[in-house]
């Protein structure tokens, strides 16, 4: 249970440390979500997902980052179409 810990702290390090550097030093990470994709090397057809979020953060805080996370890439996607179809200015 203490690698696990260690783990986590480890992450939730490089996570504050990445806003840091691109928010700025009074940037505060209030809570984080993370989802890796992974596979068996022994199993061809396996596959899966590891979900860490920071510890504090509710069920319902998790739901919401995963929402926004959807609907951030979706608008992504709309606007690289709208910018194909009407041309880059």
């Amino acid at each position: 249970m203490e690698d696990y810990k260690k783990g986590v702290n480890e992450i939730e390090e490089a996570i504050n440390d990445h806003i840091k550097m691109q928010k700025g030093n009074s940037s505060i990470v209030t809570g984080w979500i993370m989802i890796a994709s992974v596979s068996d090397s022994r199993r061809a057809t396996s596959d899966g997902y590891v979900l860490q979020a920071s510890e504090a953060l509710s069920h319902h805080g998790q739901v919401g980052l995963l929402q926004t996370a959807v609907d951030d890439k979706r608008n992504l996607g709309l606007l690289a179409t709208i910018k194909a179809v009407m041309g880059d200015d």
